[in-house]
């Protein structure tokens, strides 16, 4: 029947849109990444920025910054999580970077930046995936 062939567009949508691979936290902690490598903006490596998390997962995060990066960049990440004393040192690489029309104070444009975090021995990505499965089991 020519109803079997029917998708649900709000379903074909979310599974297209919606990549990620574990639950997220909601946050707007305090976070700085500096930028370690970028083939594509070699002049941006050496510079940290302030940035607050949209949201936290075992594998990424998500966070506000006032300015853009590439695709492809090599971030380290210091990540201040409020209900947790000291700082997660982690580092990851940039999946995406998006404007999102809205302007500081300063009247800088904010951008959304993804990033998938990436295992390292000088990192704290261990304590970082048992806060996670911590914070999931409550």
């Amino acid at each position: 029947m020519a109803s079997d062939n029917i998708i649900e567009l709000s379903a074909a949508r979310a599974a297209t849109h919606d990549q990620r691979l574990h639950p997220r936290l909601e946050s707007d902690d305090r976070l700085f990444s500096q930028v370690v490598l970028s083939a594509e903006e070699p002049d941006l490596v050496g510079t940290t920025l302030s940035c607050t998390a949209v949201n936290l997962s075992v594998g990424g995060i998500q966070f506000r910054a006032s300015a853009p990066v590439p695709a492809g960049a090599l971030l380290d990440l210091w990540v201040d999580v409020s209900n947790r004393p000291g700082k997660f040192f982690l580092a990851g690489e940039v999946r995406w970077s998006r404007a999102t029309g809205v302007f500081n104070a300063k009247d800088q444009e904010e951008w959304l930046i993804g990033v998938q975090l990436k295992s390292g021995a000088a990192t704290d990505i261990v304590d970082w995936r048992d806060y996670h499965a911590n914070a999931f089991a409550r």
